[in-house]
C-alpha cells in the first residue's frame, strides 16, 4: 500500500540535506504501485555541519545545483519535496497510555480515544513532533498486542513513541527550502525510514540496534515490537576520520578523503603492512613534493576514531532502557560502515554481533546511488510505497497537527498570567 502523502501524487520528490551530501530523487508511483525513477541528482553539501544549518545561502546553493540535476533529468519542474531530516537535537521518547473501556468491544473510535489522550497529555515546549508511533498494545495489562480491534477487555494501554526535533533547528530547513522555491510536503526523521528499509521483519520484532555513521552525525535506533522504540544522534561522522589524515600526514581534505575511501581499513594485514601509499603533500598541487605513507602508518590514525565512535554507539545503547533488548545485534549502514574490518572491529569492541545493511535498491536507481553511503536516500523511496503506522501521517483527524499550536497557546497562556 502506498503512503497517503504520496497517494494524492503519483509523482514526487525526495530530498536528503546530509552534512557530506545532498541527494535529490524525481520518482513516480505506476498503476502498479511500483516506484519509476525520473531523475537523479547529488551534490556536495556546503553551509552546514552536523545536521545545523551554518550559511543558509551556501546551502540554498548546493540544494538549487542539486535539484537542478534532477529536474533535468525528469524534465518536471518540482513544487514540492519530501524531506529526509536529522540532527543531534532529534530523540524519542516512548508513553503509556491507558484508557477504560467497561468490558466491551475495541473499536477503532477507542485507538482514537487513546490517542487523544496523549494529545492531552503531550507538552514539547519548543519541539517539533516527526512521528508519532504505536509500539504496541496491551488488554486488561495482557502486553505484546498488535491489533486489538474486535477483542474485548476493561482497559486498554497504548505504548507510544514520539520523535521530536528542535522547533528553530527544523525552523531554518523549511526557511530554506523556501529560499529554494519549494514546500515540504512531509518530514521524515532518516532513521525511521532506515530501518524499514533495511531491517527484516524479524530484526525488528525481536529487538536491533540500526547505526548509521555518516559524514558528521551517527543515529543509533533500537527497533522492538517491529518499531523504533529509541534513537540518538551523536555529533561524529567519518568526516573526523578524514580530518585526522589530513592533520597528521598534511594533506589536503580531498586527498585525505580519498585515501579514507580507497585505502581504509582496520584490520593490518602482516604481508600488507609496509606498503606505500603516495599522494601529494598539502599546496603541493605540481606532485613535486610527494608523501609516502605505509598502510600500517594509515591503520594507526584510522583505528582509533573508529574506536571512540564505536564506544559513543555502545554507550548509547548500554545507557537505553531498551540496552537488554538488543538481541546482540547491530546493523551498521553508511559510507563509513564500507572501511574494511569494521565489522569484526565493531563486535569485538560491542561483543555483540552486526553485520553490514543491505539496502532495497529501487529499479533504475543509478550504479553510483547504490552504494550504503546512498542508503538513506533509498530507503526514503522505500517507504513512500509501504504502510506505516505512523499516527500523524496515518491519522484522519489533524490533533497531532496542532500540537505544537497548543503548546504555544500553553506558552501565550503563562506569559499572559505572569505579566498582566
Amino acid at each position: 500500500m502506498v503512503n497517503y502523502f504520496i497517494s494524492q501524487n503519483p509523482i514526487f520528490t525526495v530530498l536528503d540535506i546530509g552534512s557530506g551530501k545532498i541527494c535529490c530523487v524525481i520518482a513516480k508511483i505506476n498503476k502498479q504501485n511500483n516506484i519509476e525513477i525520473l531523475g537523479t541528482g547529488f551534490q556536495e553539501s556546503k553551509g552546514i555541519i552536523a545536521g545545523a544549518v551554518t550559511d543558509m545561502k551556501t546551502l540554498e546553493a548546493s540544494v538549487r545545483d542539486c535539484l537542478a540535476s534532477a529536474e533535468k533529468m525528469a524534465s518536471i519542474r518540482v513544487k514540492e519535496i519530501i524531506l529526509g531530516f536529522s540532527s543531534v537535537d532529534c530523540f524519542s521518547e516512548v508513553f503509556n497510555i491507558e484508557i477504560d473501556l467497561t468490558g466491551s468491544i475495541i473499536k477503532e473510535a477507542d485507538l482514537e480515544k487513546s490517542y487523544e489522550q496523549l494529545f492531552n497529555e503531550l507538552s514539547l515546549d519548543n519541539r517539533r513532533i516527526l512521528h508519532v508511533i504505536p509500539v504496541q498494545y496491551s488488554i486488561d495489562g495482557n502486553s505484546g498486542i498488535k491489533n486489538p480491534i474486535g477483542m474485548y477487555g476493561n482497559k486498554l494501554g497504548v505504548e507510544i513513541s514520539v520523535v521530536s526535533t528542535a522547533e528553530n533547528v527544523i525552523k531554518n530547513y523549511e526557511s530554506l527550502i523556501k529560499l529554494c522555491d519549494l514546500e515540504i510536503k512531509e518530514v521524515i526523521f532518516k532513521p525511521y525510514s532506515l530501518g524499514h528499509s533495511v531491517l527484516s521483519n524479524e530484526e525488528k520484532d525481536l529487538g536491533t540496534a540500526l547505526v548509521d555513521v555518516g559524514a558528521e552525525l551517527t543515529s543509533v535506533s533500537i527497533f522492538i515490537y517491529g518499531e523504533m522504540v529509541f534513537t540518538r544522534i551523536i555529533p561524529m561522522g567519518g568526516n573526523l576520520v578524514t580530518k585526522d589524515i589530513s592533520k597528521i600526514f598534511s594533506l589536503s581534505l580531498l586527498d585525505s578523503e580519498r585515501i579514507k575511501i580507497i585505502n581504509g581499513q582496520l584490520i593490518e594485514e602482516i604481508e600488507n603492512s609496509l606498503s606505500i601509499i603516495e599522494v601529494s603533500s598539502l599546496g603541493d598541487e605540481n606532485f613535486t613534493d610527494s608523501i609516502e605513507i605505509t598502510r600500517k602508518d594509515l591503520i594507526s590514525v584510522i583505528k582509533p576514531r573508529i574506536v571512540e565512535i564505536i564506544n559513543a554507539i555502545n554507550n548509547e545503547i548500554t545507557n537505553s532502557s531498551y540496552g537488554s533488548a538488543i538481541v546482540n545485534r547491530i546493523v551498521l549502514t553508511g559510507g563509513v560502515s564500507q572501511t574494511e574490518g569494521l565489522i569484526e572491529l565493531i563486535s569485538n569492541v560491542t561483543n555483540k554481533k552486526a553485520r553490514l545493511a543491505r539496502s532495497k535498491i529501487i529499479s533504475g536507481i543509478p550504479e553510483n546511488m547504490k552504494g550504503a553511503a546512498f542508503s538513506v536516500v533509498n530507503s526514503m523511496l522505500y517507504y513512500s510505497i509501504i504502510e506505516n503506522k505512523d499516527i500523524k501521517h496515518n491519522k484522519k483527524s489533524k490533533n497531532f497537527e496542532s500540537i505544537n499550536i497548543y503548546n504555544s497557546y500553553i506558552k501565550f497562556k503563562k506569559w499572559l498570567l505572569e505579566n498582566f
